[in-house]
């Protein structure tokens, strides 16, 4: 028995929409939309089932074409092919059926085989084979009709042996209305699509051919070069005036010189080089280096007459607690802490007794500044004596200004007025730091 092949061609019948026919499609088969549409419509045209009779392929074929698709049916052979079409592998279908299926600028293969050649159609008009059933015997003639006229005989032969017509009748558009019309015939539903094992595997590909890269243009050291003085002149500004001018010169050489490269580091040198020659520009003259001050040893503390023969470390226990490196030094200066001082910033302000009296009491009071920890002078030109003249309080406002407030005492106990106030300010100079009276 003659056995058919059934194939999915992917094109589609009249009026029929892609997403309408491949979800019936799917649903016919099992399959989810999107991966039918894969797996079939994307191979096609492809044998979807083999090994046939007659009348189980134009069932089949008439419900595949019933849901929108085009389906044909072939004899099936051992004879196979396979496509390629937009870089995609196609089919298998029988090699017979390369005519009907092919397009220009496709290429085939046979299955099994690894060559690949180019289509070129021999006949643009090949066709599916009717099926048998469709076709019509011819009609025998007995002795009576050979006996009739010439012009009664071809009427008949004509009349009798016209084949019905070769096309199929239009199916039902609904997927519905086929189910219901074949499960009222008997006949069984569209059977699953090929199993991929019984499939014979597609060729490899035909390797393509590689794309020949030109050469590229070699690479300007001189190019590299700029880019790189660009760099030291941002270190070293004395360079930059002439890693400029370098990076100038090459531009307009690689700008004549078209087949070199190296533009972009040319330009990026240049770049550089004009940021590091601004920044040169505007950097300030270095000024002098400042000599750090060197602190004079202070005077010893002068003591009364009564004391004048007793040592000035009877005093020591009527001083202050020393806090800081600056009280210790005034300390070893031999001065007297009263334990009042002020510091901001780098400045400390700090007062202590030139002289005592014998009761070991301060007579004479000196402020004593102190920046960076440094000994820069006293504030006061002389001492402010507590007989006469009296310092009421002091202030420092900032690290550069300290404001001083005496008062003038009379004979009377305790009768001072505030009478004037100073204002001194903390000035740096070429030898350091020094003290200056506001006015």
């Amino acid at each position: 028995m003659d056995q058919r092949c059934l194939i999915l061609s992917g094109r589609l019948l009249n009026g029929q929409q892609p997403d309408t026919v491949h979800a019936r499609l799917a649903a016919a088969f099992g399959m989810e939309a999107d991966g039918f549409r894969e797996r079939v419509f994307e191979r096609a045209p492809l044998i979807i089932r083999r090994d046939l009779d007659l009348a189980t392929a134009e069932t089949q074929m008439a419900q595949l074409r019933g849901m929108g698709a085009e389906a044909d049916i072939w004899p099936d052979t051992d004879r196979l092919a396979w496509l390629r079409r937009d870089n995609t592998i196609r089919g298998p279908l029988p090699t017979d059926a390369l005519a009907c299926y092919a397009q220009p600028g496709d290429q085939w293969c046979h299955d099994g085989g690894e060559t690949w050649f180019a289509w070129q159609p021999e006949s643009m008009g090949a066709t599916p084979p009717v099926p048998e059933s469709e076709l019509q015997p011819e009609p025998h003639l007995d002795a009576a009709s050979e006996s009739t006229s010439g012009s009664e005989w071809e009427s008949a032969s004509a009349t009798e042996s016209a084949p019905e017509s070769v096309s199929q009748p239009e199916p039902e558009p609904e997927l519905a209305a086929t189910e219901a019309s074949l499960d009222h015939d008997g006949e069984s539903p569209l059977p699953p699509h090929i199993p991929e094992d019984a499939r014979s595997e597609p060729p490899p590909l035909p390797p393509s051919t590689p794309v020949a890269t030109p050469a590229r243009t070699p690479l300007a050291t001189s190019a590299v070069l700029a880019a790189v003085f660009g760099l030291l002149a941002l270190l070293f500004h004395a360079l930059a005036p002439l890693a400029a001018l370098f990076a100038l010169g090459v531009l307009i050489y690689l700008y004549r010189r078209p087949l070199l490269r190296g533009r972009a580091w040319a330009v990026a040198g240049l770049v550089v080089s004009a940021t590091a020659f601004g920044l040169w520009m505007e950097r300030p003259a270095p000024t002098p280096v400042v000599q750090p001050y060197v602190p004079r040893p202070l005077k010893p503390m002068a003591l009364g007459a009564a004391a004048a023969g007793e040592s000035p470390a009877q005093c020591a226990s009527e001083a202050a607690t020393p806090k800081n490196d600056e009280d210790r030094f005034l300390l070893t200066g031999q001065r007297m802490l009263t334990g009042r001082a002020q510091r901001k910033g780098d400045t400390y302000v700090a007062e202590a007794a030139v002289s005592v009296d014998p009761q070991c009491q301060p007579s004479a009071l000196q402020l004593y500044v102190f920046r960076h920890g440094v000994f820069i002078g006293t504030a006061l030109e002389q001492a402010a004596s507590t007989a006469t003249t009296r310092l009421a309080d002091f202030d420092l406002t900032d690290d550069q200004h300290l404001r001083i407030t005496l008062a003038q005492c009379t004979d009377k106990p305790n009768d001072c007025a505030t009478t004037a106030i100073r204002q001194i300010a903390v000035l740096p100079g070429a030898g350091g730091w020094t003290l200056g009276e506001m006015k």
